[in-house]
């Protein structure tokens, strides 16, 4: 076969784009004696694969029967949808229980927080407004000086 169309077919072999006629061609090349130099390192992949795929075993498998694994099967399932229910449950009282752990002294407590707080805004605009009111007397003065001096 080409070594040109060889090396294409492994380009795309290991880009996942051959088909399985494409890797018998493949299989059968580095099967042969002629293997290019460059290409030789590839030979051991493509008779590895070749001698797994005569390989078989004697080991004898084992199934279980029909109607035991049905029955495992439905109670599998009841068992997974009981576990999602116990977490379900586990997870609405927890959340119930930590809503309702504020206790009348801390809301009380948030309420008389809140209202200094306001207070202390309310004290901060108060002197801020103040102190504008005393900046726009610079202003003016500000605007006299420029009248006189131009």
């Amino acid at each position: 076969m080409d070594l040109q169309k060889i090396e294409q077919l492994l380009e795309a072999y290991f880009e996942g784009q051959t088909s399985i006629a494409d890797e018998k061609k493949l299989k059968a090349y580095f099967s042969g004696n002629e293997v290019a130099a460059h290409l030789e390192p590839y030979r051991n992949l493509f008779v590895y694969f070749t001698n797994e795929q005569a390989e078989t075993t004697e080991t004898e498998i084992k199934l279980l029967q029909t109607e035991k694994r049905g029955v495992h099967m439905f109670m599998k399932q009841w068992y997974s949808i009981a576990a999602l229910f116990v977490v379900a449950l586990g997870v609405t009282f927890y959340f119930q229980n930590n809503a309702n752990s504020i206790t009348k002294a801390e809301r009380i407590e948030a309420e008389i927080a809140f209202e200094k707080t306001k207070e202390a805004l309310n004290f901060f605009s108060h002197q801020f407004n103040e102190s504008a009111q005393k900046l726009s007397v610079l202003n003016e003065f500000g605007h006299s000086a420029n009248k006189i001096f131009k």
